[in-house]
């Protein structure tokens, strides 16, 4: 396992993505066909994902691995969704807050996205800079022909 990023993102409207620098999915269509609704790959070269947060930072964290990493129980939500890369280099983007992401290959990916505490803080809302830290994620990738999106 490689960490390709691991830090706070601070998050607005709930969302986080993983796309080229300077682009963004259209949200509106980011999950369409898909049935997990966390994490949305059907705009052509880039992954959209939900948080529980509305506003603040999130731990995230993003991994690559040579082949599926085994399942961690001590996610309350996992998801899985294919994704076609544009590039090596990627940005972890939400809103103004962008964090370089480089993969070590371009190949056809499968992506998990796990994610604990996303009802808390959706209940919460808001997260300020001297709170702890309320929901957190995680970013599992590796080679992957395309295959149906699962929740798991």
């Amino acid at each position: 396992m490689t960490v390709l990023f691991d830090g706070e993102i601070h998050v607005h409207y709930r969302f986080v993505n993983l796309t080229e620098e300077g682009a963004g999915p259209d949200l509106s269509r980011a999950s369409g066909g898909q049935r997990n609704g966390l994490c949305g790959a059907a705009e052509p070269g880039a992954l959209a994902m939900v948080t529980g947060l509305h506003t603040g930072t999130v731990p995230f964290t993003v991994t690559w691995h040579d082949t599926e990493p085994p399942l961690d129980d001590r996610w309350e939500e996992i998801v899985e969704v294919s994704f076609e890369p544009p590039s090596a280099n990627l940005w972890l983007t939400a809103f103004e807050d962008s964090r370089p992401v480089r993969l070590p290959s371009v190949h056809s990916l499968r992506t998990r996205f796990c994610a604990r505490g996303m009802d808390e803080a959706a209940d919460k809302d808001v997260r300020s800079h001297d709170e702890p830290a309320i929901d957190s994620y995680l970013l599992e990738l590796w080679p992957a022909p395309p295959a149906p999106d699962r929740i798991l």
